[in-house]
């Protein structure tokens, strides 16, 4: 009598679900020139974000949705959560990976990151 597969068994190597399909390209889409997506894009790509930092540099109020947005056109953002000084609780800090950065450079006709 055959055993019934394990989940880590069933689901691939390390979680990782199995596919017959070919990965799909990284092809993310530049969001609308002067929307609050293309400041944090802009942002990103010269360092990591907070909301805080938004705030400070007056690019608006909810950094969060326009990193959604990102997310939605293709970038892949990625946010951690760090304490902050001054703060009791742990605040996002947003970063973009770095084929996210290099697709950038590329589009907007630069070499890489």
């Amino acid at each position: 009598m055959k055993k019934t597969p394990t989940s880590d068994q069933a689901s691939g190597v390390y979680g990782e679900q199995l596919s017959f399909l070919p990965t799909p390209e990284f092809c993310p889409i530049l969001p609308p020139s002067h929307s609050a997506a293309a400041k944090a894009l802009i942002d990103l790509l010269e360092h990591d974000l907070t909301q805080l930092d938004w705030l400070e540099s007056g690019d608006g109020w909810r950094l969060a949705a326009a990193v959604k947005v990102l997310g939605y056109l293709g970038w892949e953002p990625q946010s951690i959560r760090v304490k902050c000084s001054g703060w009791s609780r742990k605040i996002a800090r947003y970063s973009l990976p770095a084929k996210a950065k290099q697709a950038a450079y590329t589009m907007r006709g630069g070499a890489h990151a």
